[in-house]
Formats: structure tokens, sequence, C-alpha cells
């Protein structure tokens, strides 16, 4: 998707005018994640209205790296241990989430009528970009993997938050509003530390390393015990503005009006994977005694930023949520073609398509 100028013109202000009215709106009413619902929402629909829309590549990055800053600042000492104690799950829920959506994927690619590989690529729960870009080199559609794609993060970033909310559980940890905001003399040492980490996140060619430099970066110096506090919130809020508005810039109206069967039924089966996941949540909160809550943000196939927002906003454990999110993104952004080519070799997706007695398509 080719992004809007970095210098906004005459045309793209009423977009962005809609984005921080409506962010604003969501603020006031106390909507979970409103600056990032907000403009999300808005830019959806003056992206799919064909109207153009402020989303430049740097602005996405720039939020990310905010946002990271912020959600690692929540990462102490005691965190790290917890997430070494429950590791092994972390990679089991990782493995569940991609073998419910490898399964899902056949009666998904039957709904759509679309190939199967294009299918499998589009509701595994991977990077925006990257599931696209590994799709097309297995021989996938670009164009349903992608749209596939941003329906996922959009839906979940909607749902997740007030879904948890309805629980009623606090976790109380962390609670960024009781903490002393940080001076700007320390916000600029915890954007530099994030930026550090950006920076060998993507020597190592980490995926999403915006988000996981920024946290990793961070969450060193706030685990040391050498900043505690929060981001001033203005910050705060214009990271989530500029996150939203490049998920919501994904949706374009030449896509909806070419690929209208594949918004529908990549929508039903996001819902559909989020409620097996959510279920599975609930056997795994019951085995392990972690709260239902986080175990159900950690294993959710929503995007890492979002949910890692809302485990701060819960006071949960912001750092147990982005675990789990980072082991997954690893073996699914890593492995996901052996993940397919080995589903294909153990009849998963042949025993599957019998099932459903219908065909499996090429």
């Amino acid at each position: 998707m080719k992004s809007a100028p970095f210098v906004p013109s005459w045309q793209v202000i009423p977009g962005l005018a809609l984005a921080a009215g409506l962010g604003a709106a969501a603020s006031y009413a106390h909507v979970p994640l409103a600056w990032v619902l907000g403009p999300l929402i808005a830019t959806a629909l003056t992206s799919i209205a064909g109207y153009p829309v402020f989303a430049p590549t740097l602005g996405r990055r720039l939020g990310q790296a905010i946002v990271g800053t912020s959600v690692g600042l929540n990462i102490t000492g005691a965190a790290v241990g917890v997430i070494a104690m429950w590791a092994p799950w972390m990679i089991v829920t990782a493995l569940v989430a991609i073998f419910l959506a490898a399964a899902l994927s056949v009666p998904m690619s039957i709904a759509s009528k679309i190939d199967h590989k294009t299918a499998y690529f589009s509701l595994t729960p991977g990077g925006l970009s990257e599931m696209a870009n590994i799709g097309v080199s297995e021989g996938a559609e670009a164009e349903p993997i992608a749209v596939s794609q941003a329906l996922r993060v959009a839906l979940l970033v909607c749902l997740m938050p007030p879904l948890i909310l309805a629980l009623g559980i606090d976790g109380g940890l962390m609670n960024q509003a009781a903490q002393v905001p940080l001076s700007w003399l320390q916000v600029g040492a915890a954007l530099l530390a994030g930026l550090a980490g950006v920076m060998v996140t993507r020597l190592l060619r980490f995926n999403n390393p915006w988000t996981v430099g920024a946290i990793l970066g961070t969450g060193i110096v706030a685990a040391s015990g050498l900043l505690t506090g929060r981001i001033p919130g203005v910050l705060f809020a214009a990271g989530q503005f500029l996150i939203g508005l490049s998920i919501g810039a994904r949706f374009r109206r030449e896509s909806l009006i070419r690929l209208p069967r594949i918004f529908v039924v990549s929508t039903l089966f996001t819902l559909l994977l989020a409620a097996l996941l959510f279920a599975y949540a609930g056997l795994l909160a019951a085995v392990t005694g972690i709260d239902l809550a986080s175990v159900a943000l950690g294993s959710s196939p929503g995007g890492m930023a979002e949910m890692a927002l809302t485990a701060q906003v819960l006071h949960l454990n912001v750092a147990l949520v982005i675990a789990f999110h980072v082991i997954r993104a690893f073996l699914v952004n890593a492995f996901t073609s052996y993940f397919y080519r080995f589903f294909k070799w153990i009849g998963l997706f042949s025993g599957v398509a019998l099932l459903m007695r219908r065909p499996l398509s090429r």
C-alpha cells in the first residue's frame, strides 16, 4: 500500500480532522484505546469512501516506537522472572493458534472462493506485511492476504478491549495513573533507549522491530530500575493516534469493490478463530492459575501493540502479554512456510476437506 506524502495536503485535512474528533470523543467517553479506535475508524471510513488519507510509513513507525517505549516502562525484574516461568505454555499457545488457523483455512478457502494457500496466509496471525510477503513467495495472492490481515488487527482492537473489560477484571498491577510522569528529559532518555532497541532488532532482522525493539530497549532500562514512571499522556495519545491512522489506511475502496467476499468471510473466520482461542485461554487459565484476562490477551490473534495497550489499561502483567505475542510472532513469521508444508504433509488440510466433503482448492 502506498503511503500518503509525509506533508499533508488540504485533501487529507478533513480525514485527519475526523480522526482527531473521533479520538477525542472516544477519549471523553472513556472508550478503551480511544486514540487508536477513533483514528482507525475515521481513516478507514475516509479511505473506503475514496478520499485520500494521511498515514505515512514514518508516522506508523514513530507511533509504534512511542507505544513500545510506554509499554516497555511496565517491565520489571519480577516480570522477567514470571515470563521465564511460563515460557513453555507460551510456546504451546503459539502452536495452538497456528494449528487452529491452519485448520480453519480450509473452510475459509471454500467459503471465500480463493485458493487454499492464500487462505492459509490470510488467516494465520502474523505480521501485517510479513504474511503478504511470505505468502507471495510461496505462490499465494498478496491482496486478499493484506486485506484479511488488516481486518484481523482492526476487528480485534475494536472487540478485545471491551470484551476483557466486560469480565470486570482489573489486575491491580503497574497502575500507571498512580505513577509519577517522567520529566521531558527522562522521556527523551526513554525514547533513546527504545530507539536503541529498534536499531538492534533491525540489525538482527526481527519482525516488527519498531514495536519489539522499543519494548525491549526501554524494558531493559526499566527492569534495571533506572527509569520509573510513565510518559506524558499527550505523547502516549499521539503514538496511539499514529497507529490508528496506519491501520485504518489499509482499508482501500478498490479492495472492497474487488474483494467484497473476502471482507465478509475474513471477518467471520477471524471472529471464529478469536472465539476458539478465547475458549483455549479459559482452559489455560484454569490449568495454570494465570488470570483469564492476561491469558486471553496473550493468546488473542490481535496485534501485539494493541493487546499490550489493553493490558496496560487494565493494569495486568503487560510483560507477560507481550511475551506471548513475541513468541508467537517469532514462530509464525519465521516458520509459517514450514508449518504449511508440515500440515500438508501430515494431511491436515486434506483431512479437513474430507470431513467437509469438499475438494481442497490448490
